[in-house]
C-alpha cells in the first residue's frame, strides 16, 4: 500500500523559515534595545537637570541668607580681574564674621571672604567657591584692593560651591544711579542688588539661570 506523496513529505521548517524567523527575532530585539536605551538617557538627563538645578538653588538661598544678614560696619566690593585672559569675577566682603560660615563658635570681626566666579584656564568650565580668612598682624591694607587680598589669602584654599558652568556673569545694581555696573568699588556704599547669571550645558540643551539677590542698604556703617 503506498501513501499519497504529501503524506511522505516531512514536517518541519526549512532553512529559509528559519533564517525569516531570526531576523525577524533580531529586528524585534534591536527595537526593544532602542526604546530602553533613549528611555535610560531621558531619565538621565531629567535626573541631571533636577539635580543641577538643586544645586543652584542651594547656593542661592545660601548666598541670599549671607548677604541679607550683612552686618552694619561690613563692606563690600565686586571686582572684575583678567589674568592671561582668563576672566575672574571676585566679590570680597570684609568685617562680617557670620557671612558664609557653617560654624558656630565666635569668630574674628577681621574675618574676610572672598566669593569667586573662576575659570581655571582658557577653555575650563566656570565654578563658583570661596574663602574665608583673618589676615595676618602686619595685613594693616584697608582698601580692597584685590591682589593684596588675593596675596595675603595664597595659602587658603578654595572652597568649591558648585561647579562645572559654561559661563558666569556678574552685576551690581547702583540705585542712586538706577544702572547695572560690571564692578563695585565703593566699600562705604552697598550695591543694591547682586545679579548671578550662571550659564550651564546639558545634553542637547544650554539653560541660563539668572538669580538676583538683595543687600540690605548701609551707607558709612550706619542704617
Amino acid at each position: 500500500m503506498f501513501l499519497p506523496s504529501h503524506f511522505s513529505r516531512r514536517s518541519g521548517l526549512t532553512l529559509i523559515e528559519v533564517m525569516v524567523a531570526l531576523g525577524v527575532l533580531v529586528i524585534l530585539v534591536g527595537g526593544i534595545f532602542m526604546v530602553v536605551q533613549t528611555s535610560l538617557k531621558t531619565v538621565l538627563m531629567i535626573d541631571n537637570s533636577a539635580s543641577r538645578e538643586d544645586e543652584i538653588t542651594n547656593l542661592t538661598d545660601i548666598l541670599r541668607g549671607g548677604f541679607r544678614n550683612l552686618p552694619p560696619n561690613a563692606g563690600l566690593t565686586g571686582q572684575l580681574i583678567e589674568f592671561g585672559g582668563v576672566k575672574e569675577y571676585l566679590i570680597i566682603v570684609r568685617n562680617a564674621p557670620g557671612f558664609l560660615t557653617w560654624m558656630s563658635e565666635p569668630e574674628s570681626e577681621k574675618m574676610i571672604v572672598l566669593l569667586s566666579m573662576r575659570q581655571d584656564g582658557k577653555d575650563a568650565s566656570w565654578r563658583v567657591c570661596m574663602k574665608r580668612f583673618v589676615p595676618a598682624e602686619k595685613f594693616s591694607e584697608d582698601t580692597f584692593d584685590s591682589k593684596l587680598i588675593l596675596q595675603a589669602a595664597a595659602k587658603i584654599p578654595w572652597l568649591e560651591l558648585v561647579a562645572d558652568f559654561q559661563s558666569v556673569n556678574a552685576r551690581f545694581f547702583d540705585a542712586a544711579s538706577k544702572a547695572w555696573k560690571d564692578r563695585w568699588v565703593d566699600s562705604e556704599v552697598r550695591p543694591a542688588l547682586i545679579e548671578l547669571t550662571l550659564v550651564c550645558e546639558q545634553v542637547r540643551d544650554v539653560r541660563s539661570e539668572t538669580k538676583v539677590l538683595w543687600v540690605p542698604p548701609v551707607r558709612g556703617g550706619t542704617t
